[in-house]
């Protein structure tokens, strides 16, 4: 018996097509995992840095709000400070003489008798997120009249 033509392109078939084993396909899945797990860490991490910065930005602009209204329609006065805002943030703030350095003055200008004096503000906002305490520092300069002080 003599095998036929279809007969012998089944047997040549069968041996030259050939599926993927046991041991590639989990192979496969586990570079799946592997690439999936990093995706999940990556995208755990810029949620993470996209709230830290949200929460600056949120720091940052309630301490303009407070160093913008700082001595005005009230007198500044010289000390410290404290109060809370409603989002958990915390702040202190801290007013003292800001005193030029001989090499900060412009010649001819005597600090002593000039019309107005600086005051420093120092404001320090804190808050906790995710069990840890943040803060950031910001400081800014306020001309003032000497009978104002």
């Amino acid at each position: 018996m003599t095998p036929t033509r279809s007969h012998r392109y089944l047997n040549l078939a069968s041996r030259t097509a050939r599926g993927f084993t046991l041991i590639e396909v989990v192979a496969a899945f586990a570079i799946l995992a592997l690439g999936l797990s990093l995706v999940m860490q990556i995208a755990t991490g810029g949620m993470r840095q996209a709230r830290q910065a949200a929460d600056y930005t949120e720091a940052a602009l309630l301490a303009q709000s407070l160093l913008d209204t700082a001595g005005v329609g009230e007198r500044l006065e010289l000390g410290d400070s404290r109060g809370e805002w409603e989002e958990g943030f915390r702040w202190e703030l801290s007013v003292a003489p800001y005193e030029l350095e001989a090499s900060d003055a412009s010649p001819g200008v005597d600090p002593l008798t000039s019309p107005v004096r600086l005051v420093e503000l120092s404001l320090t906002v804190v808050w906790e997120r995710g069990g840890k305490q943040r803060e950031a520092r910001y400081r800014s300069l306020r001309a003032m009249l000497p009978e104002s002080l």
